[in-house]
């Protein structure tokens, strides 16, 4: 994958992962992605007893916000369901992730689309979308587009990954960045047709 120097520079000088030599580097995201991590809510116990100021009823509401969308086993609530306290004003952030974002040219998606193979990056995906880690999707497509457009051994990728979880926000963000729901996978099934 096509990934700026800078980007790697970047990525080298500020990597801390949970143990040696692994892939999995929580919480660690660019600065581009500030603006959208500004908007994140820490999940808070509701006796935490030694928080200064308490919201009870903003509080209580979000917490069945989140049992509801730990109940709902295909997630969808994650990427549509606002949160208690949503405010729309804050919606012209993600408007500003999608113009900072490097586009990739048609002759580079038809080169990553190429290769079927079962890899870290898919894998990563997979688990990134079936969980429905908007957050870190947003993370991981910042760093780097090309990782949308990564196909598995099966022929599928996130597009297909999105639409099997039901990921409208992130089916709506990867077709601004080119990502086709027509390709198809080693059995002919499109994205659209699960």
């Amino acid at each position: 994958m096509a990934v700026s120097q800078e980007s790697k520079q970047w990525v080298l000088e500020n990597r801390k992962c949970d143990a040696p030599g692994s892939w999995f580097c929580p919480g660690h995201y660019p600065p581009a992605l500030e603006k959208v991590l500004e908007e994140k809510k820490d999940f808070a116990q509701y006796e935490d007893f030694n928080r200064k100021e308490i919201d009870k009823d903003s509080q209580k509401k979000y917490q069945e916000q989140y049992f509801k969308n730990l109940d709902n086993k295909h997630g969808g609530a994650h990427d549509d369901d606002p949160s208690p306290d949503h405010d729309p004003s804050k919606e012209l952030t993600l408007a500003k992730f999608m113009e900072n974002i490097r586009r990739l040219d048609p002759n580079q998606i038809d080169m990553i689309n190429e290769d079927w193979e079962d890899t870290e990056e898919t894998s990563m995906m997979w688990e990134i979308i079936s969980q429905g880690m908007f957050r870190e999707f947003l993370g991981v497509v910042m760093e780097s587009p090309e990782i949308i457009h990564v196909r598995s051994a099966d022929g599928r990728g996130p597009m297909w990954w999105a639409h099997e979880y039901k990921r409208p926000k992130m089916i709506e963000i990867m077709k601004k960045l080119g990502v086709s729901d027509t390709r198809t996978d080693k059995n002919g099934r499109r994205p659209t047709d699960l």
